[in-house]
């Protein structure tokens, strides 16, 4: 708290003990509805969501200055979608209006924070910020592995092949929920086969060591990269 400055400082300090203790009351929700209706139009507009985002994400232990540039390029699309979507109960005109926010704020921050926005959320901004710019640190590859491999057998099996196919859908901005959902219903098995093929090159022993997921994981967001790179060149070609 004490390394932030002004209005910040005082919402984050603010945030930080509603994260702890999961308690927010009405005097406070207004004090941060204030601070997150930037342009004082009455309401919160979908754009003004990320701002609490990046809020949340700061006071959960994320890079201030990674949390940052990702806020600058529009980084956090599906938690923006599933945050607006819980917030936006009432009219569901696209906007959240101060008695929204007021009424679901606090069940947010009791029932949601603590649950979601640890680990995946970390998953989901370096996949975000690769599958812009087509790169992935060794430090960061290491990181994923052990994110996926969630038995700690020291390899990547087939099921958990479908938890990396989940989070670059969400990084990509699809809704997390409907993923969520697609997941439990065994769905994303082709594009489950299709990484898994690209990732076993090794042994092909039906496992993905680290050094198989190091060598060719980022490889792999690359690839993704410059499809999207050719997709959207080739629909401006058609529009030309």
């Amino acid at each position: 708290c004490e390394s932030v400055m002004g209005n910040e400082k005082s919402t984050l300090c603010t945030l930080n003990k509603a994260v702890k203790d999961g308690n927010l009351d009405k005097k406070v929700c207004q004090k941060l509805f204030k601070k997150y209706d930037t342009d004082k139009s009455g309401s919160i507009d979908k754009h003004e969501i990320q701002n609490i985002i990046a809020d949340i994400l700061k006071l959960k232990g994320q890079d201030e200055a990674m949390v940052d540039e990702m806020l600058k390029i529009g980084g956090f699309a599906s938690y923006e979608k599933q945050i607006f979507k819980f917030f936006d109960k009432g009219d569901k005109d696209g906007k959240i209006d101060k008695e929204e926010f007021e009424s679901h704020f606090p069940e947010y921050v009791g029932n949601f924070l603590g649950k979601i926005l640890k680990q995946e959320t970390s998953t989901i901004m370096t996949l975000s910020m690769a599958l812009k710019d087509g790169l992935l640190e060794s430090r960061e590859c290491e990181e994923l592995f052990q994110r996926y491999d969630k038995d700690k057998s020291g390899m990547i099996e087939r099921g958990e092949v479908k938890c990396i196919v989940g989070d670059i859908l969400k990084a990509k901005g699809q809704d997390t929920k409907e993923v969520d959902e697609m997941m439990k219903l065994g769905g994303y098995v082709e594009y489950e086969k299709q990484l898994f093929k690209l990732l076993d090159k090794g042994k092909k022993d039906g496992k993905i060591d680290k050094k198989e997921f190091l060598e060719n994981f980022p490889q792999y967001v690359k690839t993704l990269v410059d499809k999207n790179i050719k997709t959207s060149e080739d629909e401006k070609k058609k529009k030309a």
